[in-house]
């Protein structure tokens, strides 16, 4: 059975979060030996992100994603940090092709506000 990045992920976490700091790099060395052993080393940028996951969760602190088209201020990441009502780790992108509007991802939730999805449904629509 192939073993997914998330289960690595999961794993390296639960077995690092007890230990002391001056311990962890043993347990490191050995996953990295697990991984080779099972022709896995392809996966660790795919596990390094998935562990970031783990401890954002164990911190209850929000991904989010947020692309528009120009640059947001910081009111906008004040209000969707009071709208989550938790701690919001916020990745800004630009794309000028959306025209307007935003696109936002928090973990697997997409929503899709920009103008140029609007207008591409309204297109749909008419024709």
């Amino acid at each position: 059975m192939k073993i997914t990045p998330k289960q690595y992920a999961v794993a390296l976490y639960e077995s690092t979060q007890q230990l002391p700091e001056e311990k962890t790099g043993e347990i490191v060395e050995h996953f990295v030996d697990v991984l080779k052993k099972n022709n896995d080393l392809s996966l660790g940028n795919r596990i390094m992100s998935e562990y970031q996951n783990c401890c954002r969760q164990e911190k209850n602190i929000a991904k989010v994603q947020i692309t528009t088209s120009e640059k947001i201020d910081g009111e906008i990441v004040n209000a969707i940090t009071r709208k989550l009502e938790q701690t919001v780790e916020i990745e800004q992108k630009v794309d000028e092709s959306l025209i307007g509007g935003a696109v936002i991802r928090i973990g697997d939730t997409l929503i899709d506000g920009s103008i140029k999805k609007k207008l591409e449904r309204l297109k749909r629509n008419i024709g």
